[in-house]
């Protein structure tokens, strides 16, 4: 891969890296809302939506995670990524 093409592949897949991040710290601030006000009103029947962030959280963790190596391949070891 040409160094050029390397540095331009690296600006997006840092943008994605950046972007899986920002959605990941989002959900995980979405579970923890969740959580305080489950704690703060016990009456509070919210655990279909406890769920549904919790599965947020882990898809947006699972994401982060393949952006991490697909960056960390690109950087480290010049591995071209496929297309996305």
């Amino acid at each position: 891969m040409e160094d050029a093409d390397r540095q331009a592949s690296g600006a997006i897949w840092r943008e994605r890296l950046g972007n899986a991040r920002i959605r990941y710290e989002e959900a995980k601030a979405a579970v923890q809302a969740f959580r305080e006000l489950q704690s703060q009103i016990p009456s509070l029947d919210i655990s279909f939506t406890l769920d549904d962030a919790l599965r947020a959280e882990q898809h947006a963790f699972a994401e982060l995670k393949r952006v991490v190596t697909v960056f960390n391949d690109l950087v480290v070891h010049g591995k071209i990524p496929a297309e996305d």
